[in-house]
């Protein structure tokens, strides 16, 4: 029996997935401050990690994990985690690698949920691009494999400079398209424009309006910023915001494509809504590790 275990660390909950001979058998989520509140060095993700090892029966042969973090290019420690304490500097490979006794693999979290898009979908282009809308703006590449960049840190697209942006970024530089694009700055125009609206509605009724219809706008040429660099032929497109009531998908897709090179990549383009499994992450990591050190099924 081939087992493989993984882990999706994100910045509120932590996920962990365990697949043996190819079929998901465990799925389990804890809130990622009471596991880092457990001790330094990731002592109580080591520790609940064992515990669903255990009751999967058999110990994994190698692990993956998300990380909601920029890597290294090795791919091993933590250069930057602003939403979770205690990652910054971190080399969690070696760490992960002496708890567990398996070889542990490391990757940004919306690298994980891609590749799970794509498994998903029955396809593994040559080239394709993900891009996830929620609190931030999640962006995977892939080209061959994961493309991450000369130093660990490609694939940012949440913080390309916007002309005309002044939001200071969670980054620290000011006009990233995460301060004009992303949840977060969906709750701000709800609380300033619609507070009696709740925020999973802001789409359902205030679709139409100039800045809403902007907003999206916004992510199509963005979207299609990436497109037009890489030349993809199967992109991915999703997150928290995308699963939101009414959200304007068609819309976004006909923008993307008006915004697109002509006639490639335009003509040839797929263009997918992603998964809204919650634990996508996770899988995305075992089937990851699977590929890299067993099979399949």
């Amino acid at each position: 029996m081939s087992v493989f275990a993984g882990i999706d660390l994100g910045g509120t909950h932590t996920r962990f997935a365990v697949m043996a001979d190819g079929a998901f058998v465990l799925s389990e989520k804890y809130v990622t401050t009471d596991l880092m509140a457990a001790g330094p060095k990731l002592a109580g993700v080591i520790a609940r990690y064992r515990e669903v090892a255990d009751r999967a029966g058999r110990k994994p042969q190698a692990v993956g994990i998300g990380l909601p973090a920029t890597l290294d290019a090795d791919r091993r420690v933590v250069l930057s985690a602003p939403n979770v304490d205690g990652l910054d500097g971190l080399d969690v490979v070696s760490l992960l690698e002496g708890a567990f006794g398996v070889p542990v693999v490391a990757e940004r979290d919306v690298n994980f949920q891609f590749f799970h898009d794509m498994k998903a979908s029955g396809r593994t282009p040559r080239v394709a691009l993900g891009v996830y809308i929620g609190t931030g703006v999640g962006n995977a590449v892939w080209i061959n494999g994961f493309y991450t960049g000369a130093h660990g840190s490609a694939a940012e697209l949440g913080h390309i400079p916007v002309p005309g942006a002044t939001g200071v970024c969670g980054c620290g530089k000011v006009g990233c398209l995460e301060t004009v694009c992303c949840g977060r700055w969906l709750k701000g125009w709800q609380e300033r424009n619609a507070p009696d609206t709740p925020i999973a509605d802001i789409f359902a009724r205030h679709g139409d309006h100039p800045d809403i219809r902007n907003f999206v706008e916004t992510a199509a040429m963005s979207v299609a910023t990436a497109v037009n660099i890489i030349d993809p032929e199967l992109v991915f497109l999703g997150g928290g915001v995308l699963e939101m009531p009414a959200f304007p998908f068609e819309t976004l897709k006909t923008r993307l494509l008006a915004h697109a090179r002509a006639p490639f990549p335009r003509d040839v383009l797929e263009v997918r809504l992603a998964s809204n499994l919650g634990d996508s992450g996770a899988r995305g990591a075992c089937l990851y590790v699977a590929g890299k050190f067993g099979t399949v099924q």
